[in-house]
């Protein structure tokens, strides 16, 4: 038997237009692999009713049909798009291989910085923008691609985000060095936010993977505030 899931095809079609742009594939913290290009596509399927033809003719008569319904276009184009942002924050916790030369050791080891941004009055997850980690003024490189700095925040994690930031080479494995980071946030409608961050780190006579030991760095949750609220003045 012939048979065809014009969808199937309609959101192919969609998937490769939309990484196309690759820019925004990685603001979205996704990455343009086909693995993840398909992942993507699976993810759109398994969300909408599949849609039957068995001859060609039939095909192209369902297909002038859908084209002639412009809002089966946007929903498919809404699902990629929301397909993107998960398989990116799913495969942020991937174990990727690091896609810079890592120095030779001894290493100061990054941990995972893993944190939350939230609404100061609701105490929503703030999403829609996306957070910075830097050191000295300047964004800290990260230990693969799918590790995005600026690290979008979605809503399909509800404000979380996560940084792994590079290893970088340390003098001795005897040292030890204290990293001050900051985590820079100016999402529309909020004040700006700076929220320092202080690691005290070992060195360490070899790389160590922080998705392997699960080493992660919980920052406390970063509350935003109306840019038009009043400042709160504490009496003396």
């Amino acid at each position: 038997m012939d048979i065809h899931n014009l969808m199937e095809e309609l959101v192919i079609d969609t998937v490769e237009e939309i990484f196309s742009d690759p820019d925004y594939i990685k603001q979205a913290g996704c990455c343009d692999s086909d693995h993840c290009r398909t992942d993507v596509v699976c993810y759109v399927l398994n969300r909408i009713p599949p849609i039957y033809a068995t001859s060609s003719r039939g095909l192209a008569h369902i297909g002038k049909t859908v084209i002639d319904k412009p809002q089966i276009i946007a929903d498919i184009a809404a699902l990629v798009n929301e397909g993107i942002k998960q398989v990116g924050a799913h495969n942020r916790n991937d174990s990727p291989e690091p896609d810079y030369e890592i120095p030779e050791p001894p290493l100061y080891n990054f941990p995972i910085i893993k944190g939350k941004v939230i609404d100061g009055k609701t105490f929503a997850p703030i999403t829609g923008t996306s957070i910075s980690l830097k050191m000295d003024g300047v964004l800290v490189p990260m230990h693969a691609s799918r590790w995005s700095n600026p690290s979008p925040l979605v809503e399909e994690t509800e404000g979380d985000f996560l940084f792994w930031p590079r290893s970088v080479k340390a003098g001795s494995a005897a040292e030890k060095k204290s990293f001050s980071l900051q985590l820079e946030l100016a999402a529309e409608g909020y004040k700006p936010v700076k929220h320092f961050v202080n690691l005290e780190l070992d060195a360490e006579d070899q790389f160590v993977s922080s998705t392997e030991v699960n080493r992660i760095f919980k920052v406390e949750p970063i509350y935003l505030f109306d840019k038009n609220e009043p400042e709160e003045i504490i009496p003396k």
